[in-house]
């Protein structure tokens, strides 16, 4: 069965204004992590966890388990307190929109987007994509054709590849996608031949592209990144960027002063160069974006996500 962590902090007693640290806490705040036990957004909670520690942002920081996915949100929603937290992804948001349920940021009080990956689209040398425009032509020609490896279905890479093939022109009712439960079933089925290409984090692909074992047809990153050889998305023609990100939304409930002391919080967590360290070492890039700038954002991601998973047939 798929588990949820909880992450229970002390009390935000923050100052006003955010600096860039903030003082120790009093009362608990639990952080509900949706996905399952040992995935990101759990290694991305536990991170959280050891800056906040280590800082002493709070006097108590415990981990617990709930329910998964949609359905997590839905406690969340009917059960947060007013100093609640949640960490949000695009696996939540796709699991919110298969559900049909109402928007995240409807049902939330959106904080911050603090850290994120990039996803490249990789194939195995012997699948005959050299580079990304004779995927494209392929792709176009058979959407069906090219079978792509990658994660969960709904999850940001199968909402990446859908994207791209959106932004192509292809339709993508008729894309030939394999999910997987995780990034090394993704890699071996395109080593073995049962996939022609494939969508995965960067922290994922790169050791085999260093190997040889797999080449880069394109980034999903605004700008080239270093040790890829491989274009943008953007400069290949299909006019799209894509994180898979992390961020921290908390409950409607909270009052003026409760979200106040949160965004203090994520504010003190961006600026820390522990985080900074945490992110490199878990090949994640820092993409702070908070107040009204992310929930613009969060609200524009969600109609995306939504509208894409439609275009794809999923429920």
């Amino acid at each position: 069965m798929r588990r949820r962590t909880v992450l229970v902090l002390g009390a935000l007693a923050l100052t006003a204004g955010c600096g860039t640290q903030a003082p120790p806490v009093q009362t608990e705040i639990s952080l509900v992590v949706p996905g399952r036990t040992g995935g990101r957004g759990d290694g991305f909670a536990r991170a959280l966890r050891a800056l906040i520690e280590s800082r002493r942002w709070a006097r108590r920081v415990a981990l617990r388990e709930q329910g998964d996915g949609a359905a997590a949100l839905a406690r969340f929603v009917a059960t947060a307190r007013s100093g609640d937290l949640m960490v949000a992804d695009p696996a939540l948001l796709g699991a919110v929109a298969m559900r049909h349920a109402a928007p995240l940021v409807s049902r939330t009080a959106p904080l911050a987007r603090l850290a994120g990956e990039w996803e490249v689209l990789v194939a195995p040398p012997d699948s005959g994509f050299r580079t990304f425009d004779e995927f494209a032509a392929a792709l176009l020609r058979d959407p069906a054709g090219p079978r792509a490896a990658g994660g969960a279905a709904g999850g940001p890479d199968h909402v990446l590849y859908g994207l791209t093939a959106l932004g192509l022109g292809a339709d993508p009712r008729l894309l030939n996608y394999a999910s997987y439960d995780d990034a090394g079933q993704a890699v071996a089925a395109m080593l073995d031949g049962r996939a022609a290409v494939g969508v995965g984090a960067q922290r994922d692909v790169a050791p085999h592209i260093r190997a040889g074992r797999l080449r880069p047809l394109a980034v999903s990153s605004p700008e080239r990144m270093a040790g890829l050889d491989a274009p943008t998305l953007m400069e290949s023609g299909v006019r799209l960027v894509y994180a898979n990100w992390s961020g921290l939304v908390g409950a409607q409930a909270a009052g003026d002063r409760r979200r106040d002391a949160m965004a203090c919080l994520c504010r003190a967590i961006a600026d820390s160069p522990v985080w900074s360290r945490m992110c490199a070492r878990n090949g994640w890039v820092p993409m702070y974006l908070d107040g009204d700038d992310f929930h613009r954002w969060l609200a524009n991601e969600t109609r995306r996500t939504s509208h894409v998973l439609g275009e794809l047939g999923l429920p």
